[in-house]
């Protein structure tokens, strides 16, 4: 059955994985579990038990997440799920280089063929790594000692879109906005105040233009959250 789409736009589409026991996670986050707790045939009714991480699956983290003093997630305003959408296709570069990391340079490029990107934006990079999400060693992609090689965004970068561009959320179809092989997670601890938000481990990348959409965040009000598992939406104009 085919259902509009709505607010004016043509079509909503799915930017989130599906959760299972497979799901890939941060090393040291918990795993995702899964397990029978009700059933039709016994209670019923059927129902499941899930255990994980607030950073779990595609999911969102309120600045809490680094920094004390700063939102968590009961404390963010219902704006804050709500952002027009850019979406950034690095796939070439990050194809060449795994540690690949946005730069200035590169956000100047897609402004001049796109125009410039409206404050209060969520800017996306779409990677590629999202087709690596069913392998989970390939996804994550560490070497013998075990760094991670994904690409992200670089600080200055960072900085730039926050002090130029007023955006509200970074978003990513890898593991994390900073590339993997940086400890110090610079573009969270730039990102992560004033109710701005990060997303990650998206997908469907491909179904967005790379301007004019729009992204509804859903998840968990948790009391203290760092974030949530998240369902997003991409709606297309």
């Amino acid at each position: 059955m085919t259902r509009r789409a709505p607010f004016g736009f043509t079509k909503a589409v799915f930017l989130s994985h599906v959760v299972d026991q497979s799901t890939p996670v941060f090393p040291g986050d918990p795993p995702v579990g899964i397990r029978p707790a009700a059933s039709i045939e016994r209670d019923g009714y059927y129902l499941q038990s899930l255990t994980f991480g607030e950073q779990s699956g595609t999911h969102w983290a309120a600045p809490a997440h680094f920094h004390v003093g700063q939102p968590a997630a009961d404390e963010l305003d219902p704006g804050d799920f709500f952002h027009p959408a850019v979406v950034l296709d690095v796939r070439a570069a990050a194809g060449r280089d795994a540690d690949f990391t946005l730069g200035v340079a590169e956000i100047q490029r897609w402004e001049s063929a796109f125009g410039p990107i409206p404050p209060g934006s969520a800017v996306i990079m779409w990677t590629g790594f999202e087709d690596r999400w069913e392998d989970p060693i390939a996804y994550l992609n560490a070497d013998s000692a075990g760094r991670l090689h994904y690409p992200g965004f670089g600080a200055q970068a960072t900085r730039w879109l926050i002090e130029h561009r007023s955006v509200r959320v970074l978003g990513i179809d890898t593991m994390g906005i900073d590339p993997g092989a940086d400890p110090t997670f610079a573009a969270d601890q730039s990102l992560l105040w004033d109710h701005r938000l990060h997303l990650e481990n998206l997908c469907g990348l491909g179904q967005m233009p790379p301007s004019g959409g729009w992204i509804v965040i859903g998840g968990f009000r948790v009391r203290a959250g760092s974030g949530s598992p998240a369902t997003v939406f991409g709606l297309i104009p």
